[in-house]
């Protein structure tokens, strides 16, 4: 497991693998400006760096080797075939951000310009397609980097977000401050069932409804 302790003070912190059966510390990363992480397979992790002048990803293995490193820092997604995307995470404005995808290479493919800040985090359908709220708009991007408006309410720029789900049908339901929005006919395909479809990832980070 990659557990990660943050000093709130300065945002540094460090993630420490450990194993499971003993407890046992392998290897921890160096002190940074760690954000964002996400789970790629067992014993595989992304760790995103942001702040300080950061703005890294990269890939490690479960003896806290990095395998790869991309030049961005984004809010991941990680579907059933280990693709990497998401909207990237940087605090500046006005904003530089863009939707990209994360190549097995290392480089990096931009899609759309990200216009405004706040974003919600975003959730993978099992059509590659990501949507997240940002700017007082509802955003859907293919997994061709084509971004496609779902919902607009431009004068809303309320910034206290939760993550974002999919519901049965398509239904895409987050929080904006203290309301609940549930957005219908969207057309989506159910959530994607790789290891970080969602913020938190999997089931036990998207909990399903019983509807008996």
């Amino acid at each position: 497991m990659a557990a990660t302790f943050e000093d709130d003070s300065s945002g540094i912190a460090v993630t420490f693998f450990l194993d499971l059966t003993d407890g046992r510390l392998i290897a921890a990363t160096p002190p940074g400006p760690t954000q964002h992480k996400a789970i790629l397979g067992p014993g595989e992790f992304l760790i995103g760096s942001q702040g300080y002048g950061a703005f890294s990803t990269s890939h490690y293995d479960a003896d806290g080797t990095v395998l790869r490193e991309w030049p961005t820092h984004t809010m991941p997604l990680v579907n059933h075939k280990g693709r990497i995307v998401g909207p990237e995470f940087e605090n500046r404005t006005p904003s530089r951000s863009h939707f990209v995808a994360l190549e097995p290479n290392g480089a990096v493919r931009k899609g759309p310009h990200l216009p405004g800040y706040y974003t919600s985090y975003p959730v993978l359908d099992s059509d590659g397609t990501a949507v997240f709220w940002r700017d007082g708009r509802l955003l859907a991007v293919t997994a061709d980097l084509h971004a496609r408006e779902l919902h607009a309410a431009p004068d809303d720029q309320r910034n206290i977000m939760s993550r974002t789900l999919i519901l049965e049908h398509g239904q895409i339901v987050f929080a904006l401050d203290d309301e609940l929005l549930l957005i219908s006919g969207t057309g989506l395909s159910p959530m994607d069932a790789g290891p970080w479809p969602c913020d938190n990832g999997g089931l036990h980070g998207n909990p399903v409804l019983d509807a008996g």
